[in-house]
């Protein structure tokens, strides 16, 4: 006796819509997570598009319901995003549940692979925004995907030397935050500090890529260099002000 029956694997029916993603009913089980970091990230972009740029997959159950079948987090994006509508592909061919087990765990084992040194390439291409939006980091030119968004996330080990590598306009940016700097506070110039200001700084690298969406740990530290230098302006700005009140 066979062990499927023919009828499970059909060749199936598919139909394009536009469905209200608050109405996709979710599968009670599924093997495929996405970690915070990079789904705030998703949402993020699901805001700069408008709209989801990957349609969902669904199934149409016989009470007239909508089942997600791929695309769990894309629509939970877009629910966050605040998205009325969005595009899907809609399964109207009869389905049993193993065949809809199959259909999702296909969708989310079945990948291509990257080519490494195109994609570094490619990655080289972009700048800061484009690399935020990307969800990749540095670790894409060493051939290395990397640990992604959560890099820095909770670690405890404390070291004596940090080592930040930059691609080579991400550092010649740095480098011009670092010397407007030093031109705003000569006097502030520490090139050794205690353990307590290691504790500090890390955390700052944490809080910096956490708040705003930010994979790789150079862009971070240079966007903290920013921002020291606008609070730097502000303070200029405030003493000078008391200065002519006095």
């Amino acid at each position: 006796m066979a062990s499927t029956s023919s009828v499970d694997w059909n060749a199936l029916d598919i139909e394009a819509r536009q469905v209200d993603p608050t109405t996709l009913r979710r599968r009670e089980k599924n093997a495929h997570y996405m970690a915070p970091a990079m789904f705030k990230r998703l949402v993020e972009n699901v805001k700069i598009d408008g709209r989801l740029t990957t349609t969902v997959l669904v199934c149409e159950n016989k009470d007239g319901s909508l089942e997600i079948l791929s695309g769990h987090h894309r629509t939970a994006a877009a629910i966050q995003a605040g998205l009325p509508l969005v595009d899907a592909l809609v399964i109207t061919t009869p389905l049993s549940e193993k065949r809809k087990v199959a259909i999702q765990l296909s969708h989310n084992s079945i990948n291509g692979e990257d080519d490494q040194s195109l994609l570094a390439q490619l990655y080289a291409s972009l700048d800061i925004d484009a690399k935020k939006f990307s969800g990749l980091d540095d670790s894409v030119l060493s051939g290395d995907k990397g640990p992604g968004a959560t890099a820095l996330g909770g670690a405890n080990i404390k070291y004596d030397e940090l080592l930040f590598s930059f691609l080579p306009e991400d550092r010649v940016r740095f480098e011009v935050e670092l010397e407007a700097l030093a031109k705003r506070a000569k006097r502030f110039r520490i090139h050794a500090a205690p353990q307590s200001k290691f504790d500090e700084f890390f955390d700052a690298i944490v809080r910096t890529k956490s708040q705003l969406n930010i994979v790789n740990s150079g862009i971070a530290l240079s966007v903290m260099a920013r921002l020291a230098g606008e609070r730097l302006d502000q303070l200029e700005a405030e003493a000078e002000d008391k200065s002519d009140a006095a």
